[in-house]
């Protein structure tokens, strides 16, 4: 049951960035009004599930300066990994998008060597290597002299790594205090407030909405976020945090299979193969060492 929990949230985080893909390409949402409202209703969501469950949703700000300020590490990481995640699919498309992002594994390695002097293993070495491949056969099909996504979409998707890296990293301490599911509340919430003026919330610069549209804004709000979010948590509790987390890379392979299926996306055998270096790291990295 654990397992399957954990399987079925990957799926529906990757089916989210598939709907993404799906409102880009034939209704063009302003990327930033999307991303926007998902922010304020899953902020919203998460705190009120938070309450209901009568967790005080206040303590945290009155916790001291230094959980205040992972906190807000923490909301810059979740803006910008959000932000970008959902950008990349708009320039280019979800399977991209997803497994650029998860690259972050590579970042904190190298955060831990450059900034707490924890030089990486033979193990660590060959993951970044991989990464590099991965990245190089999924931007360039081979030919260095050629980019075959846009150079928006590479730098977006690498952005969306790093913030993803910081987001992981930020609320170290604070976790051991506080729900996560407290921190994603207040980090969705306040992470809207910094997109809001760049967007009108009442105007999505789409022109006539359908039904299959609506219903894609309205699983990238619920089962992009805090359906997976409960069901992957409840998964860690059965089968332990090191299974959950391998699990969970099943969810590049479900964007992949998703958008192929239910959008005929055409990706070539550089693409698998410069996506499977890139989910092999992710393996590497995430085991645990015997």
């Amino acid at each position: 049951m654990g397992t399957l929990m954990v399987m079925l949230s990957a799926a529906m985080w990757g089916l989210s960035g598939v709907c993404g893909q799906f409102l880009f390409e034939s209704y063009h949402p302003d990327p930033v009004w999307l991303i926007a409202v998902r922010q304020v209703a899953a902020g919203i969501l998460f705190l009120l599930y938070m309450n209901i469950k009568g967790i005080p949703l206040f303590d945290i700000w009155q916790s001291g300066r230094k959980n205040i300020k992972e906190l807000l590490w923490f909301t810059l990481g979740l803006l910008g990994a959000q932000f970008m995640y959902y950008y990349t699919i708009s320039v280019s498309n979800a399977p991209t998008s997803t497994i650029l992002q998860y690259q972050a594994p590579i970042y904190i390695v190298l955060w831990q060597a450059f900034v707490r002097k924890q030089m990486p293993e033979g193990r660590e070495l060959l993951g970044v290597v991989l990464a590099m491949t991965g990245v190089f056969l999924i931007s360039t099909h081979g030919n260095p002299a050629h980019l075959v996504i846009s150079p928006v979409a590479l730098v977006s998707g690498e952005l969306s790594a790093i913030a993803l890296c910081i987001y992981m990293i930020a609320p170290e301490n604070i976790l051991k205090q506080f729900p996560t599911m407290l921190l994603m509340g207040w980090g969705q919430l306040i992470s809207s407030l910094f997109l809001l003026p760049f967007c009108n919330i009442l105007d999505s610069s789409v022109r006539a909405w359908k039904p299959a549209a609506a219903g894609a804004v309205a699983f990238i709000i619920l089962g992009g976020t805090i359906i997976p979010f409960t069901l992957f948590l409840t998964g860690v509790k059965i089968i332990g945090p090191t299974k959950a987390s391998l699990i969970s890379c099943f969810e590049p392979l479900a964007t992949i299979l998703f958008t192929v299926f239910f959008l005929s996306t055409v990706l070539l055998p550089v693409d698998y193969a410069g996506m499977a270096c890139i989910m092999v790291t992710v393996f590497m990295l995430t085991m645990k060492k015997k």
